[in-house]
């Protein structure tokens, strides 16, 4: 979904149904399925890649887009939770992961995080800073 919030319009942009179906149409020469749509994906007009809507969407894009720079950390987990997207629970101010359940599971081994979480929010801040001088 793509959202023009100064306009208030919504988009939401997907693939056409057949879009694997046609490729073999622009690519007639290549039998295998992966370089047939690589080649055609190229080629192809978007009007025949995409079908584009104009939507509206259930909540208000000013909830979706909240307020740039506002955050606070998780009292569980201490992840920072940007843009206005925690949950309060009695006193405590939670990210939807701890307050609701996460999405997703970690399947890393215990212990071994790939990114320092803290390390890219911090570099977040630093970056947020620089730019709210100029």
């Amino acid at each position: 979904m793509f959202v023009d919030a100064i306009a208030g319009q919504t988009l939401r942009v997907a693939p056409a149904l057949d879009i694997r179906q046609q490729a073999y149409t622009y690519a007639p020469g290549e039998p295998r399925h992966y370089f047939a749509q690589l080649q055609a994906y190229q080629i192809m007009p978007y009007e025949a890649m995409f079908t584009v809507q104009t939507v509206a969407p259930n909540v208000s894009v000013a909830a979706i887009v909240s307020r740039p720079g506002v955050c606070v950390n998780c009292a569980t987990c201490g992840e920072e939770i940007m843009n206005e997207r925690e949950i309060k629970n009695g006193e405590l101010t939670l990210c939807c992961a701890c307050a609701q359940g996460a999405y997703y599971h970690v399947s890393a081994s215990a212990g071994q995080a790939l990114f320092s979480h803290k390390r890219l929010a911090q570099q977040a801040r630093i970056q947020h800073n620089l730019a709210s001088r100029d």
